[in-house]
């Protein structure tokens, strides 16, 4: 039997950071709504690819580079070397390149957290359910054969 997808948000165009490039570029991926703490999640596929850019408005450390440690639940993701950048005044964000394995772990537990600098940002229970909203339907289109993107 072949899986379904069974998501109801089709993938839309959006602006990834390429470190690489050194300037945004249009990919097809999910967003959040504005989350409580006026930031942001999005999920992006290019290529063979995936990337998760944590948009935040608290905690900025523009251009620090350092570790980052993304907390879902009792489960956590560290990357080393994630360059904090600045997209205004006001706001900053990461882009960390992450597999697949790594959405699961997102459709089930959301972000909660996430550790940058020492100095930790939470997420509520509703931002959680966002995030785990448009991670499973990430995981799913990316999983089934023919899905709406």
């Amino acid at each position: 039997m072949e899986a379904q997808n069974t998501c109801e948000m089709g993938f839309i165009t959006d602006s990834l950071y390429s470190e690489k490039d050194n300037t945004f570029i249009q990919s097809d991926g999910l967003k959040t709504p504005v989350l409580k703490n006026e930031g942001q999640v999005k999920l992006f596929k290019v290529g063979n690819k995936y990337y998760l850019m944590i948009i935040c408005r608290t905690n900025l450390y523009f251009d620090l580079i350092g570790d980052l440690e993304i907390k879902s639940g009792d489960k956590s993701m560290a990357p080393k070397g994630i360059k904090q950048h600045q997209l205004n005044k006001h706001t900053a964000f990461f882009v960390i390149e992450v597999l697949k394995n790594y959405i699961a772990t997102l459709k089930d537990g959301g972000i909660t957290s996430f550790i940058f600098n020492h100095t930790e940002t939470t997420f509520g229970k509703q931002d959680i359910k966002e995030i785990k909203k448009i991670s499973n339907c990430f995981y799913q289109t990316i999983n089934v054969p023919n899905a709406k993107k």
